[in-house]
């Protein structure tokens, strides 16, 4: 009966291990998803300033342009 005792205590340690194992293992990939979502938000963010900044500087080229004509 002992014997039994302490083999029901081996299998629940190990399984609580193997349970801390697997949330360790869950927090991360969640910690590595969120770090891949920042780093695409980022991305599309820049995309998007860079494509603004383009139209502003072809805005500005156009008054110029204007303003040469125009005298």
């Amino acid at each position: 009966m002992r014997n039994n005792q302490s083999l029901d205590q081996v299998k629940n340690q190990i399984f609580d291990i193997f349970m801390s194992m697997e949330v360790e293992e869950h927090e991360q990939r969640k910690k590595n998803e969120a770090l891949k979502q920042l780093e695409a938000r980022r991305g599309i963010e820049k995309h998007f300033e860079k494509k603004k900044l383009v139209e502003e500087i072809d805005d500005y080229r156009f008054d110029d342009e204007d303003d040469v004509d125009g005298h």
